[in-house]
């Protein structure tokens, strides 16, 4: 006996007697009992199937399920069963007549596996040639060989039958107007029995079906050499441009951000019409623009192919309907077949075509006709963004300020909180207990903000090295010049003779900092025309004056700049269209665009009604007269750029310029009511005395 009274068996001792309970039935081995199969409930045997398939059933609980297809590889998908006994997954088969799946059962070491045959036919791809936009209506994509598609578009549809390689293409009824569809396409399989695909996933179509209108061209004033002269304008973009004189093709480039230039080949000396067509990326062809004499001359020579290979977003879509070569010297009826030309690109217009003196320069190209031509301005769409301006960049302008004017009127305990956070302690009137005295020569220093600010202007476009552009500057600072005159001299002089007061001139160098705003912007908007300012003299009446003494004076300024601004814009096309050749006829030519930008950018920014400028001192004295004026110098403004942000993105850039003011009103609103609903209140209560 052990110790504790436990029994310990020996060799000698018998066996124990067996207990007197229910016997227990030994553990199975592994191989005792086969597991069960596992049931596939979906999809059903030979049904068609595709694209994302739900495979589900019944097996063991807490086993492991892999699909496997018949086509071999790597599971399918792996699962593990629930409690319940229930599985699902889902996984992608290529289309096929035939594809047997099988689902792999294992639980304890064991394995059992059950299988389904089904037929799979996926849905097809679909889209469009020329990156989404479509001039005939062609819808194109991929399917299973032999398989019949069909693709609907809204309300139209088309069929085709998918080729040996796998692709199809079919043409949409005609009819079909331009904007932006639903595209969804499904096929039925020679297999099938009739039965389709799923339809694929809905993307959006672009129809294109209209011709864009003709390109602009920025013609180079007087001669240009026969060989490498650059030509530039405006299209659409994505367009291809091609330029031609008379029946010959000079240069041929793509457009991006409604900019298009190209550098014309060699051609025989002589005076040719130039004109312009231009293929949209659809390959809906454009009518010519305007035809414009101009004389080339010297010596054809050949450009060198190796200096600027032509990149191949400047070639058209290989997917774009072809267009008709050139016949009878009929531009519109030309095709940019040819590669574009060596030197052409698709960046930024270059500022100069090739020449010394008498090369042109952006100031010199003639700006869009006022009225009567083709290509004119749209005084409609120049009179509502003119509206577009004032409502939402003038007035918020003007309330914006009033709101800014009013929190720095503030009382002085305030003042002095801001003081101590900026680190004054002392006020901002009383720097110096004698004001400094710095001597400066009125001359010199008026000299100075003319020349400074000519320069300015120049820099709002491209500059090179080239003679030109010492042409260009004289000629833009006698532009500014006379722009300064008509804004302060005239008024000075007549403000005497008709309203009887005394006014003085004064330099303005803060006009100086607007002015390089508006080259910025041009800069990098690439606008062409540039915005201008060019002033950098104000006018001061005598104190005291009325307020109604200074409403009439700045009249009288906006109204001399508008004036003398309207009378340059409109001989400006017919001076750089050639009414002048060679060096002289492009310093006219300069000479009078800028005095157009410049008298109707100056008078635009001017009429603002905020700080100190006369816009302000009109809207004060009588707003009927602000809001007239203001109407027609922002149309005014808006014709002579409207070429600009017309090409801009393509015509985007309306409706960014759009958004834009849209953000800017709504801000200015919101500040003005949190400062006069939410934080005046505020304000008042924090300021009242406590008993």
């Amino acid at each position: 006996m052990a110790p504790g009274g436990a029994a310990v068996a020996t060799e000698t001792d018998p066996p124990p007697a067996p207990a007197p309970t229910t016997p227990v039935e030994p553990a199975p081995t592994p191989d005792s009992t086969a597991v069960a199969s596992p049931v596939i409930d979906r999809p059903a045997a030979s049904s068609l199937v595709g694209d994302n398939i739900s495979f589900s059933g019944t097996a063991e609980p807490a086993s492991g399920i892999d699909l496997y297809s018949s086509d071999g590889g790597q599971p399918l998908c792996s699962v593990v069963t629930t409690p319940a006994g229930t599985w699902s997954c889902e996984v992608s088969l290529p289309s096929s007549p035939s594809t047997t799946v099988r689902a792999v059962q294992t639980v304890a070491a064991q394995s059992a596996e059950t299988s389904v045959t089904v037929s799979v036919l996926n849905a097809p791809t679909a889209g469009s040639a020329g990156n989404g936009l479509v001039s005939n209506g062609t819808v194109l994509g991929e399917g299973f060989p032999g398989a019949t598609v069909t693709a609907v578009v809204g309300p139209v549809s088309c069929t085709a039958t998918v080729d040996s390689t796998g692709a199809w293409f079919c043409a949409l009824p005609k009819g079909l107007a331009s904007g932006s569809y639903q595209l969804t396409a499904s096929q039925v399989a020679p297999w099938s029995g009739g039965r389709s695909s799923s339809s694929s996933r809905a993307s959006t179509l672009t129809i294109d079906v209209d011709a864009p209108a003709p390109p602009s061209v920025s013609i180079p004033a007087g001669s240009v050499a026969a060989s490498g002269a650059s030509f530039s304008g405006g299209g659409e973009d994505g367009a291809t441009v091609t330029l031609f004189a008379g029946p010959h093709s000079l240069c041929q480039s793509g457009v991006e951000g409604g900019r298009w230039s190209c550098t014309s080949a060699a051609i025989d000396a002589g005076t040719y019409e130039v004109s312009a067509i231009q293929q949209d990326a659809a390959g809906n062809i454009s009518a010519e623009s305007s035809r414009v004499a101009v004389a080339f001359v010297g010596a054809p020579t050949t450009p060198t192919p190796t200096e600027q290979p032509t990149p191949s977003a400047t070639r058209p879509s290989p997917t774009s309907t072809p267009l008709p070569s050139i016949s009878d010297g009929d531009p519109a009826a030309a095709a940019p077949q040819q590669q574009a030309p060596p030197g052409a690109t698709t960046d930024a217009p270059p500022a100069t075509s090739s020449g010394g003196w008498s090369a042109s320069t952006r100031f010199s190209a003639g700006m869009q006709p006022a009225f009567g031509t083709a290509g004119s301005i749209d005084w409609t769409l120049a009179l509502g963004m003119g509206l577009a301006m004032v409502a939402l960049l003038a007035v918020p302008a003007r309330l914006l300020a009033g709101t800014l004017r009013g929190l720095r009127a503030e009382p002085e305990p305030r003042s002095a909180g801001i003081g101590r956070l900026t680190g004054r302690n002392r006020s901002r009137y009383q720097e110096y207990d004698t004001a400094p005295t710095v001597p400066w020569n009125a001359r010199v220093t008026s000299a100075f903000a003319l020349v400074a600010s000519a320069t300015i202007t120049v820099l709002s476009a491209p500059v090179t090295d080239e003679p030109a552009y010492l042409r260009l500057l004289v000629a833009v600072i006698l532009g500014v010049l006379v722009v300064n005159i008509v804004a302060v001299l005239v008024p000075k002089m007549l403000a005497r003779s008709i309203f009887d007061v005394t006014v003085g001139v004064r330099l303005r160098p803060l006009f100086l900092l607007i002015s390089v705003g508006a080259t910025i912007l041009s800069r990098v908007l690439d606008l062409d025309p540039a915005l201008v300012f060019g002033i950098v003299f104000g006018l001061a009446l005598s104190l005291p004056a009325s307020r109604r003494a200074r409403g009439r004076l700045a009249v009288l300024q906006i109204g001399a700049l508008l004036a003398v601004g309207t009378t340059a814009f409109l001989i400006s096309g017919s001076i750089a269209a050639g009414a002048g050749t060679g060096t002289a006829g492009a310093f006219l030519a300069e000479f009078v665009n800028t005095v157009a930008l410049a008298s109707l950018g100056g008078a635009a920014i001017l009429l603002l009604p905020i700080a100190d400028l006369p816009g302000r001192h009109i809207l004060r004295w009588k707003p009927i007269v602000w809001s007239v004026l203001a109407l027609v110098g922002f149309t005014l403004l808006a014709g002579v750029l409207s070429s600009a942000l017309e090409g801009l993105g393509g015509g985007a850039g309306l409706i960014v310029f759009g958004l834009a003011a849209l953000t800017f009103a709504a801000t200015c609103v919101a500040i003005w009511i949190w400062v006069r609903f939410v934080r005046a209140p505020a304000h008042d209560e924090s300021s009242t005395p406590t008993t």
